[in-house]
């Protein structure tokens, strides 16, 4: 990765530990979180069109993530939505009581994926033990389904900033400056699931999970509106370069 990106990366950190310090009030934290979602979306972006244009180089990888216990299907699915609006394609096996995650997609997104599931997952995991659980409720029941809305809106949340910044690509783009910048997240998208179904050629689709107790669904939403959309890398999950 070169100078000018790592910089804007750092940018993106720095604005994420403002966030998070404690003795940042809310509302500011809420500035600042939105700024760091933002820049993040921008710069994924920026890379796509760079790479288009040849300025630099950007090609379809793999990250490989081990998921355990506890909540495993819920970071699970963290970690698909994330994927997801951030333009990558998951699949996952279970080895054991583990699930290797693979994340199919371009080096710059995979860079965004890793830092995103990374610290969503820790916040996801320190607020679902803070949530009190209603008299007559069972525990894990409304935990999952707080998990659930926390997962929800996350990646609501996500899609948002990345449109907006797609928007503003597409409007301060000159004429004439090469091909429009939904064309090359379009294309991006094809090549990213040409490579997928070639990788996995006979991938089952997992069915639905069922919410029994959807009561936390509100309030994990609800903190999920508040999450830090990034953080610093805690620990590195494998990178396996396609073809090797």
């Amino acid at each position: 990765m070169n100078e000018i990106p790592e910089r804007k990366l750092e940018l993106i950190r720095k604005l994420l530990a403002v966030a998070e310090h404690p003795a940042t009030g809310e509302a500011e934290a809420a500035v600042f979180l939105e700024k760091a979602c933002a820049l993040m979306a921008a710069y994924g972006i920026e890379q796509a069109v760079l790479a288009d244009t040849g300025q630099v180089r950007d090609e379809v990888d793999r990250l490989v993530i081990e998921i355990g216990n506890p909540y495993q299907p819920d970071r699970r699915a963290l970690l698909g939505g994330v994927a997801t609006a951030l333009r990558c394609r998951t699949i996952y096996r279970k080895i054991g009581s583990v699930s290797e995650v693979q994340v199919v997609g371009y080096r710059s997104d995979l860079d965004l994926v890793e830092m995103l599931f990374t610290s969503l997952c820790l916040q996801m995991a320190s607020g679902v033990l803070r949530v009190s659980v209603p008299p007559g409720h069972t525990t894990i029941s409304y935990r999952k389904s707080w998990m659930a809305g926390y997962v929800n809106r996350v990646c609501e949340r996500l899609r948002a900033a990345e449109a907006a910044a797609a928007r503003d690509a597409a409007r301060d783009t000159p004429p004439r400056a090469g091909r429009s910048t939904e064309l090359v997240l379009r294309d991006r998208a094809a090549q990213v699931g040409r490579v997928y179904e070639q990788m996995f050629p006979n991938v089952r689709r997992a069915g639905r999970r069922a919410l029994s107790d959807w009561s936390g669904w509100d309030g994990g939403r609800a903190a999920g509106d508040r999450a830090d959309l990034g953080g610093s890398r805690l620990g590195a999950p494998a990178r396996a370069p396609i073809g090797r």
